[in-house]
């Protein structure tokens, strides 16, 4: 199913985009979990809700109900809820019946049907389904907390904006070099490739044990950097990388492959 999609001459030529309720048979059991079509891949599976697993019913008639209100689209499955994905990249868009391609030639005559196509425009907040709070929400806004979020204690880190909470590995205040904020990012300039010079590490002011860090991160080709934790920042004070685990964020293509390849 198709929700909040477009069809662009620009875009792709017209091929089909946006968000998909998946409809998945196969062992994963991932029906009713949200892909974004021909753009960032999936929003919301089943791995974050292990008990949706066994909603959908082969070769049965099976029941959606999409909730797609303002920034917040949720699935039901058979009466189980699948998906709570918080979501900005699309407000609006037609409805489309969709139809996967057949790779596999014993599949060929194989048939989906469709019934029961019901849509409510009107009077959505008073025909909410009640929130349980039952399901992991995934929330892709930028920089910004969702109500359920903050109840459960997450906090941002980073505010989009600011420097507050981080400061130099190796000094008591944010570098003034070597960092940029822009758009609501945060970007390491370039350095010539040298080990954490120019601007050098960041570390948070606030020191961590027990914790789960959610981060989104992007780099460009032969890229490397990485995201550390327990770090001790008293270990070194002369050159190179502050000491403690990390989480590689390397791009090691170029070194053996072709870029596009």
């Amino acid at each position: 199913m198709q929700i909040r999609s477009h069809s662009l001459l620009e875009f792709s030529n017209g091929r089909v985009h946006g968000y998909q309720v998946e409809i998945d048979p196969s062992e994963r059991g991932w029906t009713g979990n949200i892909y974004d079509e021909a753009r960032r891949g999936w929003l919301y599976h089943n791995e974050y809700n292990n008990g949706a697993k066994t909603a959908f019913i082969p070769s049965k008639w099976n029941q959606f109900r999409i909730e797609a209100i303002g920034n917040n689209v949720k699935v039901w499955l058979n009466g189980v809820l699948t998906s709570d994905l918080i979501d900005d990249f699309d407000s609006s868009g037609f409805i489309a019946l969709q139809v996967h391609s057949i790779k596999d030639e014993s599949l060929v005559g194989k048939t989906v049907k469709f019934r029961n196509i019901r849509l409510l425009s009107e009077n959505l907040e008073s025909n909410r389904v009640i929130d349980k709070n039952e399901i992991v929400q995934v929330n892709h806004l930028t920089n910004h907390l969702t109500d359920k979020e903050v109840n459960e204690g997450w906090k941002l880190l980073w505010d989009g904006s600011a420097t507050n909470g981080w400061k130099s590995a190796k000094g008591d205040s944010f570098p003034e070099k070597g960092w940029n904020i822009s758009e609501g990012e945060l970007s390491v300039e370039r350095s010539g490739g040298a080990e954490s010079e120019w601007g050098g590490d960041i570390v948070t002011t606030q020191r961590y044990s027990n914790f789960i860090l959610d981060v989104d991160f992007k780099y460009t080709v032969g890229a490397n950097s990485g995201i550390k934790y327990f770090v001790d920042t008293y270990l070194n004070k002369g050159p190179g990388s502050a000491i403690g685990c990390e989480y590689q964020i390397l791009d090691e293509c170029p070194s053996r492959c072709k870029i596009g390849s």
